[in-house]
């Protein structure tokens, strides 16, 4: 039998009561608290207290109001302290003027009542009132109305004039931005009524939603509706003359009124001229995005919306991340304290798996490397699929999750936690939003919802460590945007370079350097290359350096700075020559006094390096005369016995050179990058397994805990014994205690909480169980636990009243324990897919 959906289209439109928008003048930051809510540094604060926000996705426009209040009791019953939902303006405004924010005309639109049961359920709101939404609605959000009265007028256009065939428009089109304020007029404030600071439940407001994501996807830009008279007086701001320009770009304009817009398409660059006016045009959409951002933040504060903003990032790809960096990129105007914005970024791996383990750190060490402020939050957080063929399993969501806290979240938002119904016509993939999520439309729990009620209580028993929890690194990798700012980009035709980023930064450096450095377990932090400083990077032992062709001289400076000043830095698979512009830029060459002297391309190519022969790496191989190496430790050549790299002091500090990008897809890579990374002299892990096919990473609060993560990526079970660093006394500690292996369960993880206090003198060390709850009872510690059957269960607890351990048991049967030194190990089986009270008796002194 076919499900109900949303009734039919909602007809039968009423005008709503007008009300007139009160209006705040100013625009303001967003530490300012609403009610106890508030955004501080990199952590999300209620009531004074940094916290995980722990919230949900539910659409209540796709849901029948008669089952509003069975997913908000499910939400709360998850654990769920939030939800999130968009407010699409199609549905709000479906006929030019008329407004039902009440349900006077369709049940679903009771956004007023929707607001309200959140309240009564205990929850508080995350708000998405565009004016783009996306989420597979159609038109992204913009009514219908709009669409077939303006259509032709706000239309992303091509150079040629012919429409980009996207549902975005020209974001600074005077129409578009005038029924936008008409909108903002009329939502802005009903959700400035129902923020927290005035008894309502909202928290957190998204201000429009992955606005770059046209362009990217389309691979083009707009070039319609001003787009050149904004572009014009921003290239005046940027040069000090048209000769200026002309010297630059190789053209001949006799004033800033004759430019031109650049080409769009698969036009190859004509010279390097043409490439470095490529640069401009991405950087000016940068700032235009910025300035749209800007503009709509502006509306909606002079309305009277108080609470935090957010904007959310997308640039999964079928299960990958390898592109999201390109979209991080894109909001390089807003970062840091260009605009009062956090960003959320969208986590969206479908298939968990060995080849996409390292994808989610990645992009959360690149955001919050450029964000440079904000908690990492997860906006679009997977619990399920927008695509009926990619079927979700929750023991790899249950895998993500936990790596995600690992990686750095401090919040996320379940999308979806609940399945959707669209209404009639107003789907973009037909009647059904989303698949396999915790909830169906009709409120029925799946086999997604035990993860996310799971996750919740970890949250609740280790929470303060984890908002807390930092990396603890001696080794930095640079990330430089440029590299990234591509999705315009055209084929590289006579640009002149030997080494094109975007046709190599995936294999060397996402899949290559960064994935590698997971795979071995390295602690390593990230850094924007154009915001850092050598100052900055000095507490790093080690720096690498992904350089092409173009950097600019700042950039070069840095690199340059942080070496003579006593850093160590592997810099490949080249040196830059020329700046972004393709003005000539030799500061780092010169810094170093070394240029390479030539170039190999060989078939299949291989080089030695560091003792181990027949390594594979890419062409163009950069070669140095021998004569020109004197005084350095040549550490590469290529079969053909040309030097390829090198170690030598520049300064007070050492530079590591290689002249290709080695990557990492065979198992003699591993070695290779293991030799340069214990050069540098750093600790490079804090935690570490006897097995290489285990995953352990460890996180360390300030005040003495830690977060230990291991997992088995494979779908394989694996057998081995972890290390991690005690967070108090710095030494090193067994998993299990006894230095025994253990065997780990093929596509499994355990998120432990590391010195988790329990009670005065009383830590829990560690454990192989997930803890999902603690209770001190009439003397007895009751620990509520769970795991893999397969997983030997192991809790340890030292302090001085550990020793007085007397008993334990679970469900009546005694628990063994040993004694190492102070510390009592707990050694259990887990039971099958059951929760197990773990019970534990102390001797008379301990009472």
């Amino acid at each position: 039998m076919r499900v109900q959906g949303i009734r039919g289209n909602c007809r039968g439109y009423e005008k709503e009561h007008q009300y007139a928008a009160g209006r705040i003048a100013g625009c303001l930051d967003n530490n300012l608290i609403a009610m106890g809510f508030s955004i501080k540094g990199r952590n999300f604060i209620q009531n004074d207290k940094k916290v995980f926000l722990n919230s949900g996705e539910i659409h209540y426009f796709r849901i029948r109001r008669e089952l509003w209040n069975r997913h908000l009791d499910e939400a709360v019953k998850a654990g769920l302290t939030s939800v999130s939902t968009y407010i699409p303006w199609a549905w709000h405004e479906p006929e030019e003027g008329l407004f039902d924010f009440v349900g006077s005309t369709c049940p679903e639109k009771d956004l007023e009542g929707w607001l309200s049961s959140c309240h009564e359920h205990g929850l508080t709101c995350i708000v998405k009132p565009g004016p783009f939404i996306l989420a597979e609605f159609r038109g992204a959000g913009l009514p219908d109305w709009f669409i077939e009265k303006y259509g032709e007028e706000v239309r992303m256009r091509t150079r040629s004039g012919s429409r980009v065939m996207s549902d975005g428009v020209s974001l600074f089109n005077e129409k578009y931005l005038e029924r936008v304020g008409l909108w903002y007029d009329r939502i802005m404030p009903l959700i400035r009524r129902n923020e927290t600071s005035g008894g309502g439940p909202v928290i957190m407001m998204q201000i429009c939603n992955e606005i770059g994501v046209f362009s990217w996807l389309a691979h083009q830009a707009d070039y319609g509706n001003g787009v050149r008279e904004r572009f014009i007086p921003w290239l005046e701001e940027r040069f000090g003359s048209i000769s200026e320009l002309n010297n630059l770009w190789g053209t001949k304009y006799t004033g800033f009124d004759q430019i031109e817009l650049p080409p769009d398409g698969q036009t190859p660059y004509a010279s390097p001229g043409d490439r470095g006016r490529d640069n401009e045009w991405h950087l000016f959409w940068r700032r235009y995005y910025g300035d749209y951002l800007r503009v709509l933040t502006g509306m909606a504060r002079e309305r009277g919306v108080t609470v935090p903003l957010y904007h959310n990032l997308p640039g999964w790809i079928y299960g990958n991340g390898y592109e999201f960096p390109v979209n991080i990129t894109m909001y390089e105007d807003l970062f840091n304290e260009k605009s009062e914005i956090i960003f959320g970024v969208d986590h969206i791996p479908e298939f968990v798996s060995y080849r996409n383990m390292h994808d989610d750190r990645i992009v959360n060490d690149i955001t919050g490397a450029m964000q440079g402020r904000g908690p990492l939050f997860a906006a679009e957080f997977q619990s399920g699929s927008r695509e009926y063929h990619v079927v979700t399993n929750p023991r790899e969501m249950d895998l993500f999750y936990k790596a995600s806290i690992t990686n750095g979240l401090t919040g996320w938002n379940y999308y979806m936690f609940s399945q959707g119904r669209n209404a009639e016509r107003k789907g973009y993939s037909g009647d059904t939003f989303y698949w396999f999520t915790p909830l169906t439309a009709e409120g029925d729990r799946t086999s997604a919802f035990a993860s996310v009620e799971r996750m919740s209580r970890i949250l609740k028993v280790s929470g303060d460590i984890i908002v807390e929890a930092r990396r603890r690194a001696e080794v930095c990798v640079l990330f430089y945007p440029p590299a990234y700012a591509t999705e315009l980009e055209r084929p590289s035709g006579a640009s002149g370079l030997r080494f094109v980023p975007s046709a190599i930064r995936r294999p060397a450096y996402f899949d290559g350097l960064l994935r590698v450095l997971q795979i071995l377990n390295i602690d390593y932090d990230m850094a924007d290359l154009n915001s850092a400083t050598a100052e900055s990077l000095s507490h790093y032992k080690q720096v690498w350096a992904f350089v092409t062709d173009e950097m600019d001289a700042p950039a070069q400076h840095t690199i340059a700075d942080y070496i003579t000043g006593g850093g160590s830095a592997v810099i490949y698979p080249y040196m830059p020559d020329r700046e972004l512009s393709q003005k000539k830029c030799t500061v780092l060459r010169d810094a170093l006094n070394l240029s390479p002297s030539g170039s190999e391309i060989i078939d299949s190519p291989l080089i030695d390096i560091l003792g181990f022969r027949d390594i594979k790496c890419s062409n163009p191989i950069m070669t140095f005369a021998e004569g020109s190496l004197a005084g350095t430790e040549i550490i590469a050549r290529t079969i053909s016995g040309a030097p390829c790299g090198f170690t030598g002091n520049v300064g007070k500090g050492t530079v590591t050179y290689l002249g290709t990008w080695l990557g990492f897809d065979t198992e003699g890579h591993k070695p290779v990058y293991e030799a340069l990374l214990k050069r540098s002299g750093a600790k490079l892990r804090q935690a570490s397994s006897d097995n290489a096919y285990l995953t352990v990473r460890e996180r360390f609060a300030p005040n003495g805990k830690a977060l230990l993560f291991v997992a088995n990526y494979y779908n394989e079970e694996r057998s081995g014994m972890i290390t991690y660093t005690h967070p108090e006394s710095g030494e090193a500690v067994n998993l299990p205690l006894s230095g025994k292996k253990i065997t780990w369960p093929g596509l499994y993880s355990v998120l432990t909480p590391v010195c988790l206090e329990i009670s005065r003198g009383l830590k829990i060390l560690h454990s192989s169980s997930d803890i999902l709850g603690h209770e001190m009872k009439y003397g007895e510690l009751h620990l509520t636990l769970c795991g893999e059957r397969d997983l030997q269960g192991e809790t340890v607890f030292e302090g001085q009243n550990a020793v007085n351990i007397k008993s334990a048991d679970i469900g009546g049967t005694n628990v063994g324990f040993t004694r190492i030194g102070d510390r009592i190990a707990l050694t259990y089986s887990h039971d099958h897919k059951k929760e197990m009270n773990l019970k534990i008796r102390f001797s008379d002194e301990n009472k």
